[in-house]
């Protein structure tokens, strides 16, 4: 006899809700990232979200509502991103982004043989961090 499963979908909450500092939430309004008790940083691309590699809450404004967008996410430290404007490939340390400048700075980050983790991004997202140092 064969059994079939029906998968519940949860119901998305229309009441505040407690989350705790450090989840990934998504609404209507798009990704964000819980910084602290009132508070929440808004993720501008779904490509910057995915640098977190997060686990990622299905929820609503109305369930958000106490939490105040305060700044914008950036990407994670050792994301590798492509510039569509210029055609550079950065790496971003300390919230920086580095400009690799040649096949051993690609080396040092791990890079030189796998560039599948490098994404392409515009410039409104290479700006969301300050210019850095080169890696050479």
């Amino acid at each position: 006899m064969l059994t079939l499963i029906r998968r519940v979908q949860p119901k998305t909450p229309s009441r505040t809700v407690e989350y705790p500092v450090g989840s990934f939430v998504e609404t209507e309004k798009g990704y964000f990232y819980i910084a602290g008790p009132n508070k929440r940083f808004r993720f501008t691309t779904k490509r910057c979200l995915d640098s977190w590699n997060p686990r990622v809450v299905h929820s609503s404004e109305a369930a958000l509502n106490k939490y105040k967008v305060a700044a914008k996410m950036k990407f994670r430290n050792g994301s590798l991103i492509h510039s569509l404007a210029d055609g550079k490939v950065y790496c971003i340390s300390e919230g920086k982004r580095r400009h690799l400048t040649s096949p051993e700075a690609f080396e040092k980050v791990g890079a030189a043989k796998n560039r599948r983790y490098v994404v392409s991004v515009s410039l409104a997202e290479i700006n969301l961090h300050p210019e850095g140092e080169p890696i050479t």
